[in-house]
């Protein structure tokens, strides 16, 4: 699903009102219809119901005065609230604001006092919310939070950004959003998305020729990235699925190499090979079965060894992907080896955990890669690679994602309860789904190996990431659904995996 900043939305509505002749009216009354609509059906009838809407001086104040009419047309017991002068209105708003008082809707002056009511409209702000809130404005917020009522928001929760996702101190909670014309990037991630409540986006008359048409490059991953799963011919053997050797674990870290090489052929690629110290080469092959092994040379008797080099360099010639990182530890051995792989490979990559950290005080490797590339970081990762700390990142996710893509010309994996995958050609994807369960140790283990799968059967880099953080994600709901968040290990999303892929082809 596409995805619009706010002043995305604006352009997209100028361009409705000036090519197209739709008139800004109508598309408030559009917006304040779709609006009662979904209301209705998430509440049951509004008829009897008292209903308090708090109302901004802007267009999403106008939206509200819209509202308030059209529910005690349906039969709701409605009062505004404002908390300014009804001559600063202008335009639409007032026009709304004029028609409700002619409809006979009871608007007061905010004091505080306000009443028990059932549901509470927040039409203060919208998408237009930037900086933080004051005075009575803030009052108005808090007596929201606190009414006990079912809240609902008009196209964004009061105090938060509809751009990047960052919240006012005091925000409006909402059970409900109901959002305009296209969904909103910042109701997609946190800490705004834990504010939006349900997320329902209502049509207001922007042609379809428009959205569709418009390039934003900002997506939300849904059901439609299924069509993207790759076609597997009856007639075919483990060579047309592709090869992947991965280059995964040290001392005391079998595990994370282990998950790492069976999400491998559990998301479909042929044949897996584990490269792995001599130190836990023997163990790692009595617990895998289907993955062969490769045993690497260890001068330290935890990680590999410089030498381990000219092995990764014969073994991949006959291989279709590399994995390189999890478990891999961070000896020198490492840190050379993966330098050498990154540049010289001529094999897809994706380079995740350790391989990252080796990757960090000589992260211009990447421009000399010869082939596409995946990187995997979780936020701490991240801030060694791209130089900024993680405050810093936070405050522009996206944008410190989408610049590093493009500056390396690799794609990002992003991983956070609301991961963000950005590619070199500048599009964005966000895994719409979060689940705290997720967050256990060898998670993103699972999630490479995943990513690994897919490459191997052709996808290319943007692709295999989006898809393969879908699937990770599916998994992950369906172990949370079998053994509640608070017991899922990595090894249960890992055998979630199959059933992941079930759903997607019902």
């Amino acid at each position: 699903m596409k995805l619009v900043t706010a002043d995305m939305m604006r352009e997209l509505e100028e361009i409705s009102f000036s090519e197209y002749g739709v008139s800004s009216l109508v598309m408030m009354e559009n917006a304040a219809q779709g609006f009662c609509e979904k209301l209705e059906s998430e509440t049951g009838s509004v008829c009897g119901k008292k209903i308090n809407i708090f109302c901004g001086r802007g267009n999403n104040g106008g939206d509200g005065f819209a509202i308030a009419r059209l529910l005690s047309v349906r039969g709701a017991n409605v009062t505004v609230f404002i908390a300014f002068n009804p001559d600063e209105l202008k335009k639409d708003a007032r026009t709304n604001y004029e028609l409700a008082v002619k409809f006979g809707i009871s608007i007061s002056e905010f004091t505080g006092l306000t009443g028990d009511c059932d549901i509470v409209i927040d039409a203060l702000y919208g998408i237009g919310f930037h900086g933080d809130i004051e005075g009575e404005e803030l009052e108005m917020v808090n007596k929201i939070n606190s009414s006990g009522a079912f809240v609902a928001s008009v196209d964004m929760p009061s105090g938060a950004s509809a751009n990047d996702g960052s919240v006012a101190k005091t925000c409006v909670k909402a059970d409900l959003t109901v959002t305009f014309g296209a969904a909103k990037i910042g109701q997609f991630l946190y800490p705004a998305k834990k504010r939006v409540g349900k997320l329902v986006v209502s049509e207001i008359s922007i042609p379809n020729d428009v959205l569709n048409s418009y390039d934003s490059k900002l997506f939300v991953l849904d059901e439609s990235i299924e069509a993207f799963l790759p076609e597997r011919e009856e007639n075919s053997h483990k060579g047309s699925f592709g090869k992947v050797l991965a280059f995964c674990g040290s001392k005391g870290m079998c595990g994370a190499a282990v998950m790492a090489s069976e999400a491998i052929l559990k998301s479909g690629a042929g044949m897996a090979t584990l490269a792995t110290p001599k130190c836990i080469s023997d163990i790692a092959a009595q617990k895998l079965t289907e993955v062969m092994t490769l045993s690497l040379p260890s001068d330290d008797g935890e990680s590999v060894s410089k030498t381990a080099f000219a092995i990764l360099k014969e073994k991949l010639s006959k291989q279709d992907i590399l994995l390189c990182g999890c478990g891999l530890g961070t000896g020198d051995g490492v840190k050379e080896t993966v330098t050498k792989l990154v540049s010289e490979s001529k094999k897809p990559m994706i380079i995740d955990a350790d391989a990252i950290n080796a990757l960090a005080t000589n992260i211009n490797v990447l421009k000399k890669k010869n082939a596409p590339a995946i990187l995997t970081p979780h936020m701490v990762e991240f801030s060694r690679i791209s130089g900024r700390s993680v405050e810093d990142i936070c405050k522009n996710r996206i944008g410190t994602a989408r610049d590093f893509a493009r500056k390396f010309d690799v794609t990002v994996v992003l991983k956070n309860a609301d991961t963000i995958i950005a590619c070199p050609d500048g599009r964005v994807f966000i895994n719409a789904v979060s689940n705290s369960g997720m967050a256990t140790a060898g998670s993103g283990d699972v999630l490479s190996g995943i990513i690994a799968g897919l490459a191997a059967q052709g996808l290319d880099a943007s692709m295999s990431a989006c898809l393969g953080v879908y699937i990770h994600s599916l998994a992950g709901q369906i172990a949370r659904q079998k053994l509640v968040e608070y017991s899922m290990t990595a090894l249960d999303i890992l055998n979630a995996v199959p059933f992941a892929f079930m759903k997607i082809k019902k």
